[in-house]
């Protein structure tokens, strides 16, 4: 069982904006590289606006997954039905996650001025 986290990225009110949405992923991804640049047991997948941490696991191979959509259903409380959010997606909850948690909050604060992540 993994945690559910979501930045709101852009206003239910305004257009996505695709340069937006492809800086924050290729941010994450340039980020999340450089923290895992020295880790042999884990490395990172970017395909398609996808991203993923992985390690030599069959059983269990992703241990961090995000992406960015929109928001659907309304059924948590927060969630704006429309909005855009980047949802993460983490399967280990251990100090391991620590720097990738980090390095995602210094890209979003960086170009999402004001946004934070919060449990889903």
């Amino acid at each position: 069982m993994g945690m559910e986290y979501g930045v709101r990225i852009k206003s239910g009110a305004l257009a996505p904006d695709p340069k937006l949405e492809q800086a924050i992923m290729d941010g994450l991804y340039s980020r999340l590289s450089l923290v895992l640049a020295d880790d042999p047991d884990y490395w990172i997948e970017y395909d398609q606006g996808k991203l993923a941490i992985l390690r030599d696991d069959e059983k269990w191979p992703d241990i961090l997954n995000t992406y960015i959509d929109e928001a659907s259903g309304g059924e948590l409380e927060g969630i704006i039905s429309g909005e855009r959010y980047l949802y993460i997606i983490s399967y280990t909850g251990s100090a391991l996650a620590a720097p990738w948690f980090t390095a995602i909050d210094e890209v979003i604060s960086d170009l999402v001025p004001g946004s934070f992540r919060e449990e889903l």
